[in-house]
């Protein structure tokens, strides 16, 4: 069997695949910000360290009652964080919350081979430190769709202004 993008699955798992490579019978797919999490880490970010709860709820109407794309509204959330990004997953490490029902859940699935697959519109990296450190080393066997970051042109992302998420989609 081939998937569209040429890589065969005769007997044999791809990487690209990786919930699959234990041959489960179920796979988990989920949410992360406010689902796996109480609060969600993009809101916090630009509540309290871009443009504000302000700015933000009107963004979210204006992509509600379709003036805005969700994803325009989405850069300009991202664009208004000046704050170098280690030192926002730092922030968001300290200030959000795990489900409480999920770690126990987590646990029961990868006891019975059921992979749990992040579905997001955050970023990845800020998303694999909330887990590692609210769960543990366990949950960087979790495999994570979501958007990137990257450094914006001339700067490093430890700097001021120095991050830009990337879109998935855009890869």
């Amino acid at each position: 069997m081939s998937l569209p993008n040429g890589t065969h699955l005769n007997g044999t798992i791809s990487h690209e695949l990786p919930a699959l490579r234990t041959k489960p019978k179920y796979i988990f797919f989920t949410d992360f910000d406010g689902t796996i999490t109480l609060q969600d880490s993009n809101d916090f970010m630009t509540d309290n360290l871009g443009f504000g709860t302000e700015k933000r709820e009107a963004g979210n109407a204006d992509v509600l009652f379709s003036r805005s794309s969700f994803r325009d509204s989405f850069q300009s959330m991202m664009d208004s964080i000046n704050t170098p990004f280690d030192k926002c997953i730092q922030i968001l490490l300290e200030n959000i919350k795990l489900d409480p029902g999920f770690k126990e859940f987590y646990r029961w699935a990868r006891e019975n081979n059921i992979p749990v697959v992040v579905l997001s519109g955050g970023m990845e990296p800020i998303i694999r430190a909330l887990l590692v450190h609210l769960i543990g080393d366990e949950a960087l066997d979790m495999q994570i769709v979501s958007n990137n970051v990257a450094p914006r042109k001339g700067k490093l992302l430890s700097e001021e202004g120095g991050w830009k998420i990337v879109f998935h989609d855009d890869r």
